[in-house]
Parts: C-alpha cells; structure tokens; sequence
C-alpha cells in the first residue's frame, strides 16, 4: 500500500526555491538600485498595482489553504470553489497575485523574473503531486486535470468574458 502524500504536498520544495530565487534577485535589484527600478510606471501606480494584487492573492490564498485542508483530512478530492479555477490555488496565489504584488511594491524589473521562475519550478513539481492524485482517486482525477488549467487561474474569468 503506498504511504499517504504528505499534507504540505510539494510545499516546502516549492517554498525554498521560490524563496532562494527571490532573495537572490532582491539582493542583485538592491545593490544596483535605481537600475533595476520600474521607471516607465508612476510609482504610485506601481503601489497601487501592488496592494490590488495582494489583496487578491491572500483570499486566494486562504481559500485554498482550507480547501485542501479539509479534502486532505477527509481524503476526497476537492474540485469546487477555488479548484474549479486551477488544480494548484494555493500556488497560483503566489505566482499570479502575492509575488508580483510584493515586486511591484519593490519597484524592480528583475524582481519580474522571481514568478516567472516560480511558474516553471510549479510545473516541474507539480508532477509530484499528480501522481500520487492519481493513484487514489484514478479517473476522477484525470477528468478533473483534464478539465482544469494546472497553475493559471483562468477558469476565474470565464463569468467575465
């Protein structure tokens, strides 16, 4: 019998690397600063850019987090509320909202490369996830994944378009 995928999923790998990147990029926008600064926006506008991004992000974010909490205890697979937008919420909060907010807010170009880089590590380790998905919820899972964008939370705007 396989062992049971951890709660955290690919989290922590995830978080270390984003975490790494970011700082890396940080430090090199800082020490050559105003280089890297976004000079062609308004700072304002770049504030203000930021801080709708966040708050974005954070109900996203908190969404997922119980979302999969909840499934993870109960062992079901959760496919509604923040789900029917992405296969990976809680990520995506930081990929597409938290992080580009907070590089916005830092007025830097090279900080623009810290959600890029996330997206593909998210794509590389999110196979970790599926697979084990996979395992024990079979077919519902893969009609799900077919169905449903892995990172970019674009069944969000269907209602919009």
């Amino acid at each position: 019998m396989e062992e049971k995928m951890s709660r955290w999923g690919i989290g922590p790998a995830f978080a270390a690397l984003s975490i790494g990147y970011g700082m890396m990029i940080l430090t090199i926008s800082r020490y050559f600063d105003p280089l890297f600064g976004i000079g062609l926006v308004p700072c304002w506008f770049l504030s203000m850019l930021g801080a709708v991004l966040i708050l974005l992000g954070v109900p996203f974010l908190i969404a997922s987090a119980i979302a999969v909490m909840r499934a993870y205890h109960a062992d079901e697979l959760v496919t509604g509320g923040v789900f029917r937008c992405c296969r990976h919420p809680l990520y995506a909060s930081w990929v597409v909202f938290i992080v580009p907010g907070m590089v916005f807010l830092a007025n830097s170009w090279t900080g623009l490369t810290t959600p890029i880089f996330m997206y593909f590590i998210l794509r590389i380790l999110a196979r970790k996830e599926g697979t084990p998905l996979e395992n024990v919820f079979g077919t519902e899972y893969l009609e799900y994944k077919n169905k449903v964008p892995c990172i970019l939370p674009v069944g969000c705007l269907k209602p919009f378009v």
